[in-house]
């Protein structure tokens, strides 16, 4: 009976001590990077994370344009607060006024033809498009990113919750989250 106890206590110890290990940060669970480039046939496209955008998004980032390079009517459905739809010439006004552009489509690299050759210094992709941003920043799968970083945890909540997202699976780490739509496109 001692037995038991003994290891229901240390079972619980090790429960609570990987919550609070970065498990997520060594795995890329949830990616901590901010920019980064890839090589695609012969092109350098410079990337940016779903997490780093919402956080500029968040702090209301001056001098940058977001550009969603899918159809009318899916842009109309959701996008991302602050993104304009695509048009060539938005694209080019915005590469003229703005530090950053950042366009983004259905996934990874779909509207990598939208962008000229010329314009490409200055435009990030976002990585993994709008399916990446829904399911890292507005319905985060904790089942699926194994999050066990307290700080990176709440952050994730944190984001979530201010784009009018809900968690996903916060059952299994008894998060009591908010019921609520997605806010729409702002």
């Amino acid at each position: 009976m001692r037995i038991n106890y003994i290891l229901a206590i240390l079972a619980l110890i090790s429960g609570i001590i990987a919550l609070f290990t970065n498990y997520s940060e060594k795995n890329n669970l949830y990616p901590s990077w901010k920019y980064r480039t890839e090589k695609i046939s012969n092109n350098k496209i410079r990337l940016i994370s779903a997490n780093h955008l919402a956080d500029l998004v968040a702090n209301k980032e001056r001098g940058m344009t977001i550009i969603d390079a899918r159809t009318k009517p899916e842009y109309d459905e959701y996008h991302i607060p602050g993104a304009i739809p695509y048009s060539e010439q938005d694209l080019l006004s915005a590469s003229k006024s703005s530090k950053k552009v950042i366009l983004y489509g259905d996934d990874k690299y779909s509207y990598l033809s939208a962008i000229p050759a010329d314009l490409r210094k200055k435009t990030y992709n976002l990585n993994g498009g709008i399916n990446e941003w829904l399911s890292m920043i507005l319905f985060p799968d904790f089942s699926k990113m194994q999050v066990r970083n307290k700080q990176i945890l709440e952050k994730v909540i944190e984001q979530s919750r201010y784009f009018g997202g809900t968690p996903q699976n916060a059952d299994l780490l008894n998060i009591s989250t908010r019921t609520s739509h997605f806010r729409e496109g702002c």
